[in-house]
């Protein structure tokens, strides 16, 4: 029986039949859907984290933009106007308000948004994509769709990518969680 104080040789940390193992409690071992359960979310978690590290290195190296900038610009591109309400962008990116506030504030500095009041009801803001962010969106649409590609699109069929998405879908709307407003948005060129 493997311990919970095992390590994956090459990376010096658990893997993850030792994290189900632990999990399982000393005196019981893990069956198998405890193991594949929780080796599906470390390996998940891993991927993500990968991924993300990875296409966000690509887009800093040739644009200075994060990843979450792109998405933004994304989002505002597909958006009427080319603008979205504060609270709908923290929604649409899960992020917090404080944290849509810092991503907004970083874009506006350098001129790729702009924030402003609503006429009518001055508790609602509006950041809108100005017409450098839309340039700077077709230069990091491609790239970050690139990066997507290379380091998840090339060890996938599009099947398998497809089961996946499918697979993940039913889990969110099993947990109530799917929303089809929050569907990935389009690199597509501003309109």
């Amino acid at each position: 029986m493997t311990r919970a104080t095992d390590t994956n040789t090459s990376t010096g940390r658990p893997a993850p039949d030792e994290i189900a193992e632990a999990c399982a409690g000393a005196h019981q071992p893990a069956d198998h859907l405890e193991h594949a359960l929780v080796g599906l979310w470390v390996d998940l978690l891993r991927t993500t984290n990968v991924l993300r590290a990875r296409i966000s290195q690509k887009l800093n190296d040739e644009l200075g933009i994060s990843p979450e900038e792109v998405e933004l610009l994304m989002r505002l591109a597909a958006a009427p106007e080319n603008r979205l309400r504060m609270v709908e962008v923290s929604n649409l990116l899960l992020v917090s308000k404080s944290g849509v506030t810092r991503l907004v504030d970083r874009l506006a500095q350098r001129g790729l948004v702009t924030r402003a009041s609503c006429a009518s009801d001055r508790r609602v803001v509006y950041t809108a994509m100005t017409a450098s962010g839309a340039e700077i969106l077709r230069e990091a649409g491609p790239l970050f769709v690139a990066g997507l590609t290379e380091y998840l699109g090339r060890h996938l069929e599009r099947h398998e990518l497809e089961e996946m998405r499918e697979g993940l879908r039913r889990v969110l709307v099993g947990n109530g969680a799917w929303e089809s407003d929050r569907r990935a948005p389009s690199p597509a060129q501003p309109h």
